[in-house]
């Protein structure tokens, strides 16, 4: 009798492990995609509106994540803040339907000017 119990909430202790392990990477490859981008623009000169391009396409790839904006600030912005903070927010899937959630992340990077 009580191994009929505990299963439903063995089973349902383990669904939501596995969730939150599903948010945990989504959230990861969010953070990874927005450092590497802010370090291409802030480091090697990239021009904003194409890490912007290049990053919604490689997260668009992944399973894990519906991006919804990838926000790279302009030239102008950086040159005043002195720093390259990159913004990306996506939806992070769920096992089931209705269990997404909203992953925003931003990473910020000092701007060092390209130098050839």
């Amino acid at each position: 009798m009580t191994i009929v119990l505990l299963t439903p909430v063995f089973v349902v202790i383990a669904f939501m492990a596995f969730q939150a392990a599903m948010w945990t990477n989504a959230r990861t490859e969010a953070r990874a995609a927005a450092r590497d981008a802010a370090v291409l623009v802030a480091r090697f000169g990239a021009q904003p509106d194409d890490v912007e391009v290049s990053t919604r396409a490689a997260l668009d790839g992944t399973s894990s994540l519906d991006v919804i904006d990838v926000d790279v600030p302009t030239l102008q912005e950086i040159g005043v803040a002195g720093v390259v903070s990159v913004t990306v927010t996506a939806r992070a899937n769920g096992i089931l339907v209705g269990t997404s959630t909203e992953v925003s992340v931003t990473e910020a990077v000092p701007f060092e000017e390209f130098r050839p």
